[in-house]
Parts: structure tokens; C-alpha cells; sequence
């Protein structure tokens, strides 16, 4: 720092030696075949819950769940899961609303194996997200608009602004376009191209000029550039734009396609009115007809294809794919089978004059006039027993005349006769309420404005009209409904969801094709990251344009996962990608027991040991459960290191695969063992050697070994796990598989990888610091400091310090000039380990009283 005027400056300088902190010792590693996860990836998991949300739970191919089960049971706190089987993962396909079968994108599971064949994919639209539409205005009374310029009583103009162009549109279905000139609260005043003549309930809806790329909106919510922008018509059919930008402007939105629409848009328009019909199919066929849905209606008002009610019809099914109407019957997006169950059916609707079929005991007119009290006056009942007819026509509140035949005492049906006068009433029936402002064609000539409307009951209704027409001549008996409806614009986006053994287990909502969407389906964070079942890919680059034709509507099954078991080379590219950890400090490998060839058994376990020779780790080897000779034989052929200790026999424990048809089964011990290792280290340290040690999570062992049979496989280096009466199951044995006496013990060989460990990781600052005492010191201090703390813990034999330890760093001690020429800082340190009483041996002798 640089002084340059007078006062007081404060400095933050080195205060000694760096510290050295305890390198993790309890973390285990495993390779393995498992469920599911990623393969070859090193996943670090923190308990049994969190190893089987990645991993899955145990299978009968491997013994790998039930180590890290074992693990935590024991105590441990942390493991790395590398998962080494080359199984293959399933994938769907998911075709767009086209009738052939026309891909959109494929989805794969998150990862490989058959885990993945009890997965459904489903996809539906979402038309939820957002919403728009045009002005339109009704007309407040009647007014005859001159060809020129005229003003037209409307009940509200809010929406337009003067220069829209528009259309004038009356009852009958004539229209004439139109400019806007002025805008008052209550009136337009227009410029219109032929003169009309408009009633009260007629409309004034906007208009966007021939093939439109931009299209103003009086409300809309919801759409975003990227969206597949649907245009609704009165009758139902729809043309459909990608959305290219989205602009606010002032009180309306305009809406920016990607390329123009074929012709104009109006904001509204007069057609027969769309419902939903509910109902129910058998499914199982690609294709179905009217007369196969189960309605929740009466079948009398459930559509039928005549007088063009189905035209524009679509019906959604319960796996969300939409079929359309052809003619004949519904045929679903390429090819695929309607599943069984619910039917949503949009048509048009119908209103019928309402015939009942009932069982009246009643032999007077007043009897009749009450069963059916909301007749309206004037109203004629046609009542028949099967035989004979009598007509009943009310002609005051509780007066009637009758004509034909007697009353009869039973009734079987009852009609209600179209009226000689309209405006008195008709009764219908209908699946929707009729709404005031509608219209009943009752014939080609014959379109009468709805003006009132009254629930009888259910879905009778008594509809009154303006007009005085007569109705009794025309024969038929139902009706089409129409109505002045408004286009509406939706964003057509779909959800996607993932079904796990018949109960849903995610659902991705407001999925768009486009990749300027916001939820691009193929985007990280929208689908892929988020599901813990699939990932998706993009479309195609020669995928055909995004429209109505190309909206995702169902998904299929298109190649089923398959669970491969791992060869040694898959291990062995498990144990490559284990090297990119530093924190784990044992590593296991239960499955090596499966491995029917001895060879290649002894193959991977010394792939095992060698990797943990290393990289200074120590391997918990799994023997197969072999009697003790063959133990003997086995461990003499296939390991012998400082870096690893063999444990035998296997244990029994209660069965987690859910799959598995016994209720225990036997199992390699290293997991377990390696639990007891964690737990040891956490209560005792790491120099505790781990034996003497209860072993949880188990009910018994494989084999029962005595002390007989352990005089035989302890010089052997084979640790057993022993039952004691009123102990429980231990870990009976702590030896490392060599015959070096100075590496003998577990707890001596993992108290050198600790410190070295720990050492290493807190003595990088060293690296081009000056190679000069004042570096030697500041090491050498910290060294000390360090394995100072370790005897005091009890790590360490020795009465004193000196006796414990010893650290020598320096030239002339440890280097020579050519040394620190050369870039060495070299330290020697030597150590003292505690070893195990492994052998407590008490002498007993008699003792003389005189003594």
C-alpha cells in the first residue's frame, strides 16, 4: 500500500500457518445395475429416500439398492451412485391432430431400463391460457341505415374507434360492410356500402381487412408471440396463425401473425349454436358413429347427423386426442383406437317440441291443466292411450276445451302442438337453455327471435317471440337454435401428461410448438429438468409448418424399455467417471457377486482395488457366499491389497423389491458394512478400527461361522460377520487383504488415507510459494498442528508428541539444492497409528495366601 498522507490504515496480513481441515472419510461410493437413473453419471444422494427418487428401488438383478439401504441404515450420511447398466430406455411418439399418422416429437424416459413400461404419456389441449376477441355491438332498436352515411342505436359501442371497418348483420342472415365515422357511448355512426334495415338484438361486429396479418382485439389476455392462434367461427370452423408479435395499443391488442390469413375476419357471426354434449363410448375402434356414444341427454335432444348439426362437429375423448366428424362418424387423429370412457361432443343444437311419455291416472280436464301448469294460453296437448286421441287446448288459466275421443283414464304420451300464435308461447325441449335474443328456424321461411324464455322443469322450456306467426301448419317437429355468437381467439397449446401404473403422476400444462414460446415444449426448464419421466426433443428441422394440423393430440407407445445386465467393461467405465470425485473414501461393488464366472469375478474386483490404490480409497470386497475353505481359496486367488478388506457371509433381510415374490432375501454385506464404517468414524474416528460394531438393518446371516471356522479365515484376511447371543450381529474382524504386518489393519490403512487426504487438499497453497525456510516452517507448523490434534484424539500411539509423530522439511534435512533447483518442496512425515487389540488375552494363575 502506498502512504501518502498522514493518518491511520489498517492491514489484514497472514497470522500463521494455515490451518488443515479433516478430510471426509464416511462417504461411500457404489457401482452398480439399478432401476433407473442416469447411467455412467456420479450422483451423490444423502438417504434411502432420496437414492430410490433417483435410483428406484431394489430388483432381483443386482444387489446395489439394498447396499445403499444398508448404508444408510447404518449410519452413513452420503454416497455417490454410479449406475453402470447399458439398459435401454423407453420412448414415445407423439403424433399431431392430422388423420395420418404424422409425427410432432418423440419423448424418452430420463433414463434407461424397463422401469420406465408402466409409463403412459397423454396429451390434450389447453385451451385455458388465454382468451380474445373483437367488437361488437348490439342494436338497441330498429333503424333503417341508408346507403351513404347513417347512425345506429347500439347498447354499449365500447371497443370501436372511428375508421374500423365492419359489418352489419341482421336475424335473417343478411349483412352489408360498413366504415365507423364517429363513436358516441350508445351509438356508431357509419358509412355503409347498401342500405338494411336492423331490428333490436341485430349486431355490429368489427371486420379486419381481406387476408389480415394483424388483427385488433377489444380484450385478449394470455397470448404470447409463439402461440398458435385459433380463430373460432360462429359455426365452429376455425383457421388457425402463429402469433408473431403481441402489441398493446391503447385499449385494444394487436395481434401479429406470421404470415396472413386467408381472407377477412369478422368479430362475430350468426349460426346455429355450438354446445358440449356429454357422453360415453366402449372404445376400441379408430372410428365412431353417433349412434355408439351413450348420451347423458335425452337421445331425442343428443345430436344427430341431419340438417347439418354435426357440421364442424369434434368430439374430445377421454385421453384428450380430438376426432372429427366426417360425414358418417368420428375418426381419431391417425388411426389410433378411442379409448372407453367419456365423450365430449361439440355440435350444433336443436330444440324439439316437447313429447313425454307418462303415466297420468286423470279423468277431468282441470286434472290435465295442472299436471302441466306452465302451459301458456292457447296451448294444444295431444294426449293418446295407444288407441284412442283426445287434444286439449288451454284456453284460460284453469280452462281448456277438448276434441276427438273421450279423455282416457291412462295416458301413454302427451304432445305439445305447435301454436296458431307464437308470441303466446311454445314449449321445447332442449340439452342447453335457450337464451332471449336467439332464434328457432322453424322451417326455410320461418326465423323467430327468441324474446323470452321460462324453465318449465328439466329441460323444458316455454320460449315466447315477438311475433304473431303461425306454427300449427309447419310438420316437423325440432328445430335448429341459431344465434349471433362472437369469433373467438385462444391460443391452442397442449398439456402433456405422464400416468405412472394407472394413477397421473405429472401434468406439463400451456406447452406451445413454436421456439419463441415461452413454454416451448423442448425447453430447458418447461418439460426437460422438470420430469422426473421423460425428456422431449425438438420437432424435426423438416417438420411440416406448425397449424391446427400439426397440434400435438395423442402419444404412443414406440419402443419399451429393456434392463441390460452391466458386463465388467461397464463397470469398469463406472469406476472412469468415479475419478472426477474427490469426496468419496470407500467404494463398493455388491454386484460382483453376481458374476457367475470366477474369472471375470476376480476381473472386477481388481478393477475395484486398483482404482482405490489410486486414488487412495479403500474397498469394501464382497466375498460369495462360500464356506470356508472356498472362502480361503477365493481370497487367496482374487485380492490382495493394503486397500481392501473382504467381509463375508451375506445376510438376510426383510425383501424392498416391491416385485419380489419372497419375503426375505440374502444379500452381499459391503453396504452394510460400509455404513458401520460412516457410523464408526462419526462417534469414534476413523482410527477406531471398525469391528466389534452391531450391524442393523438385517435379520440373519447366510451362514453361521465359528470360532473354529474364523481360526481358519482370519490369517486369511476374510472378515466375518458374527451372531452373539444377547449382542446381535457384528462385524467380526477388521484385517486388510495383505501380509504386510505393518498394513494389517483396516483402521491403520484408512488413518493414513485420512491424513494424507486431508493433507493434500490443505496444503495447495504451497504451490509457487517462495521455496524458502520461511515456507518450510510455515508448513511444517501446520503439519504438527494437525497431527498434534490427531494424538490427543487417541489416533496416535505414544506417550508424548515426539513419540507420536515426526514432520522433517528443509534443506539439508529433507532436500539438497538440486532438490529446491528443481521446483521440490519435500516433507517426510512419519506416524504412529494406533492399532487394534485384536487378541485380549488375560492370564490366570492360582495365588498362595502367603503371597
Amino acid at each position: 500500500m502506498s502512504y501518502q498522507s498522514p493518518g491511520v490504515y489498517i492491514e489484514e496480513v497472514p497470522s500463521g500457518p494455515q490451518p488443515i481441515a479433516a478430510a471426509s472419510t464416511s462417504v461411500v461410493a457404489a457401482i452398480g445395475s439399478l432401476c433407473k437413473g442416469p447411467v455412467g453419471v456420479p450422483t451423490r444422494v444423502t438417504g434411502w429416500a432420496d437414492f430410490v427418487r433417483t435410483f428406484g428401488t431394489a430388483h432381483a438383478r443386482g444387489f446395489t439398492p439394498e447396499a445403499l439401504y444398508g448404508f444408510f441404515e447404518n449410519g452413513g450420511t452420503a454416497a455417490w451412485v454410479v449406475r453402470a447398466d447399458p439398459s435401454v430406455a423407453a420412448t414415445w411418439k407423439i403424433y399431431d391432430s392430422a388423420t395420418t399418422a404424422t409425427l410432432s416429437f418423440e419423448a424418452t424416459a430420463t433414463s434407461p431400463g424397463a422401469w420406465a413400461n408402466g409409463v403412459t404419456l397423454g396429451v390434450s389441449p389447453d385451451l385455458t391460457g388465454g382468451a380474445g376477441a373483437m367488437a361488437q355491438a348490439v342494436v338497441s332498436g330498429p333503424v333503417s341505415v341508408p346507403s351513404g352515411t347513417g347512425s345506429i342505436p347500439v347498447y354499449s359501442s365500447g371497443g370501436f374507434l372511428a375508421g374500423d371497418t365492419v359489418t352489419l348483420m341482421k336475424g335473417t342472415g343478411t349483412s352489408v360492410n360498413a366504415t365507423v365515422n364517429t363513436v358516441a357511448a350508445n351509438s356508431l355512426n357509419v358509412t355503409a356500402d347498401a342500405s338494411i334495415g336492423l331490428a333490436e338484438g341485430d349486431v355490429v361486429a368489427a371486420r379486419t381487412a381481406a387476408a389480415p396479418t394483424t388483427i385488433l382485439l377489444a380484450s385478449g389476455s394470455g397470448l404470447k408471440p409463439g402461440d398458435l392462434l385459433a380463430i373460432q367461427s360462429a359455426d365452429g370452423s376455425r383457421v388457425t396463425g402463429v402469433i408473431a408479435a403481441v402489441v398493446k395499443q391503447g385499449p385494444r391488442t394487436a395481434v401479429t401473425l406470421g404470415a396472413p390469413l386467408g381472407s377477412a375476419v369478422v368479430g362475430a357471426g350468426l349460426a346455429r349454436r355450438i354446445a358440449r354434449f356429454r357422453g360415453t363410448i366402449a372404445g376400441g375402434a379408430a372410428t365412431f358413429t353417433l349412434g355408439q356414444i351413450t348420451w347423458e341427454v335425452d337421445p331425442a335432444l343428443a345430436p344427430v347427423n341431419s340438417e347439418s348439426q354435426m357440421a364442424h362437429a369434434r368430439a374430445t375423448v377421454s385421453s384428450g386426442a380430438v376426432a372429427a366428424f366426417g360425414g358418417a362418424h368420428f375418426a381419431m387423429p391417425g388411426g389410433q383406437n378411442a379409448p372407453a370412457g367419456t365423450v365430449l361432443v361439440d355440435a350444433q343444437v336443436r330444440v324439439a317440441v316437447y313429447t313425454e311419455a307418462i303415466d297420468l291416472a286423470a279423468d277431468t280436464v282441470a286434472d290435465v291443466l295442472a299436471r302441466f301448469d306452465f302451459l301458456p294460453v292457447g296451448t294444444a296437448i295431444r294426449l293418446t292411450d295407444g288407441t284412442n286421441t283426445t287434444t286439449v287446448t288451454r284456453t284460460g288459466e284453469a280452462t281448456a276445451a277438448t276434441s276427438g275421443a273421450p279423455l282416457p283414464q291412462i295416458f301413454t304420451s302427451a304432445s305439445f302442438l305447435l301454436p296458431a300464435n307464437a308470441s303466446k308461447g311454445v314449449v321445447v325441449r332442449c340439452a342447453v337453455p335457450p337464451r332471449v335474443g336467439e332464434f328457432v328456424d322453424f322451417d326455410a321461411t320461418t326465423r323467430l327471435r327468441i324474446t323470452g324464455v321460462t324453465k318449465a322443469n328439466g329441460t323444458v322450456y316455454v320460449l315466447t317471440f315477438a311475433e304473431t306467426t303461425d306454427l300449427s301448419a309447419i310438420a316437423t317437429s325440432r328445430f335448429p337454435l341459431v344465434a349471433f355468437s362472437p369469433t373467438t381467439f385462444f391460443p391452442v397449446r397442449f398439456n402433456l401428461t405422464v400416468t405412472d401404473g394407472g394413477a397421473l403422476a405429472e401434468s406439463h400444462t400451456g406447452l406451445a410448438l413454436d421456439p419463441s414460446h415461452p413454454r416451448y415444449f423442448a425447453r430447458d426448464g418447461v418439460v426437460n429438468g422438470v420430469s422426473a419421466y421423460v425428456t422431449v426433443a425438438p420437432r424435426a428441422a423438416g417438420a411440416a409448418a406448425i397449424g391446427e394440423t400439426t397440434t400435438p393430440a395423442y402419444a404412443l407407445s414406440a419402443q419399451a424399455g429393456v434392463d441390460v445386465a452391466p458386463a465388467n467393461a461397464d463397470f469398469k467405465k463406472a469406476l472412469t467417471k468415479l475419478e472426477e470425485q474427490q469426496e468419496p473414501s470407500q467404494v463398493i461393488c455388491p454386484d460382483s457377486v453376481t458374476l457367475e464366472d470366477p474369472l471375470l469375478q476376480a476381473d472386477l474386483v481388481g478393477a475395484v482395488v486398483d482404482h482405490c490404490e489410486a486414488f487412495r480409497r479403500f474397498a469394501v470386497v464382497d466375498a460369495p457366499d462360500f464356506d470356508e475353505t472356498a472362502l480361503v481359496t477365493w481370497r487367496n486367488q482374487t485380492v490382495a491389497s493394503t486397500y481392501a478388506a473382504v467381509y463375508a457371509p451375506h445376510l438376510k433381510m426383510v425383501a424392498i423389491d416391491p416385485d419380489a415374490t419372497e419375503r426375505f432375501r440374502t444379500v452381499p454385506p459391503s453396504g452394510f458394512v460400509a455404513g458401520v464404517f460412516a457410523r464408526t468414524d462419526r462417534e469414534r474416528g476413523v482410527a477406531k478400527a471398525p469391528a466389534n460394531e452391531q450391524v442393523g438393518g438385517i435379520v440373519g446371516l447366510s451362514r453361521t461361522f465359528t470360532p473354529r471356522h474364523q481360526d481358519l479365515l482370519n490369517p486369511a484376511a476374510v472378515n466375518l460377520l458374527r451372531a452373539f447371543p444377547g449382542r446381535g450381529i457384528r462385524i467380526w474382524g477388521a484385517r486388510t487383504t495383505t501380509d504386510d504386518a505393518a498394513w494389517r489393519y483396516v483402521n491403520v490403512r484408512r488413518l493414513f488415507n485420512f491424513v494424507e487426504r486431508s493433507v493434500e487438499n490443505a496444503t495447495q497453497w504451497v504451490v509457487f510459494e517462495p521455496n524458502t525456510a520461511s515456507t518450510w516452517i510455515r508448513i511444517k507448523v501446520s503439519l504438527e498442528g494437525f497431527l498434534d490434534q490427531l494424538w490427543r484424539a487417541g489416533a496416535l500411539a505414544g506417550g508424548k508428541p515426539e513419540e507420536a509423530y515426526r514432520v522433517s522439511v528443509g534443506l539439508g534435512e529433507t532436500m539438497t539444492a538440486a532438490d529446491i533447483n528443481l521446483g521440490l518442496v519435500i516433507t517426510e512425515v512419519a506416524l504412529a497409528p494406533a492399532k487394534p487389540a485384536e487378541f485380549v488375552i488375560f492370564r490366570f494363575s492360582h495365588k498362595r495366601q502367603s503371597e
